[in-house]
């Protein structure tokens, strides 16, 4: 049989807010703990490495300010639900996944062979699967907003293009075969092209969490940007 990996572990890591002149959002790292188990047929398993799929799965709700009411409306969800690395598992965000790049962060590992840190990857995959291993692998995504408004991003086409504007991405991370998951949520606003939230909530966010007005409140003032009224 083939060698076969598996995540030992899964955790965020190095969550920082991004507020420059231009937009508002965060860096963060998934960081997922992978084991090797060696080969168990010796040289006729061959070199290759059954792995487990990434799973990043997105919600992206976004919301319009009503300055007849003064209240924040729900426009809509996209996407909903979707798994963008089953979608689009060449993004550059997964890159540190992809099949060339995965086994790079096992060289700087403890007890790695200091001969192979400059050998090339198919080297370091096949030394690998001869000999089992454990090492960890970030994947680091930084969603983003345009404080003056606009369309695009990874995830698909923004329902709200104005500078006034709220959205809120529910995070479901993990891998097959691995039953825990990580959900986590960044919710990003705007007041006429000026930060009024960037909020970042390492837990799971409901429908009925995002319909209570007074959570939003309590991002906003955590956030620490000059206060809005709404």
């Amino acid at each position: 049989m083939k060698a076969k990996m598996t995540v030992d572990k899964l955790e965020l890591r190095n969550i920082k807010s991004i507020r420059d002149s231009g937009k508002i959002g965060h860096n963060f790292d998934l960081v997922a703990k992978l084991k090797v188990q060696s080969r168990s047929m010796g040289a006729f398993s061959g070199e290759g490495i059954d792995c487990p799929d990434l799973q990043w799965i997105e919600t992206v709700d976004w919301y319009k300010f009503d300055t007849n009411t003064d209240k924040w409306i729900h426009v809509g969800t996209n996407p909903n639900n979707k798994d963008l690395y089953k979608t689009n598992p060449k993004s550059q965000t997964f890159k540190t996944w992809w099949e060339e790049y995965r086994y790079a962060f096992a060289r700087n590992t403890k007890g790695f062979p200091a001969a192979l840190k400059n050998a090339h990857e198919r080297d370091v995959k096949h030394w690998i699967a001869r000999n089992g291993f454990e090492w960890e692998l970030p994947i680091r995504d930084i969603p983003s907003m345009s404080l003056l408004g606009g369309s695009g991003g990874g995830a698909g086409a923004s329902l709200v293009v104005g500078d006034t504007r709220r959205r809120v991405i529910r995070f479901e991370l993990g891998f097959t075969g691995y039953s825990y998951r990580i959900y986590c949520a960044q919710i990003l606003e705007t007041r006429d092209g000026k930060p009024s939230i960037n909020a970042f909530i390492q837990r799971k966010l409901s429908n009925m969490d995002l319909n209570n007005q007074q959570n939003f409140i309590d991002w906003r003032k955590s956030s620490r940007f000059p206060q809005c009224m709404s």
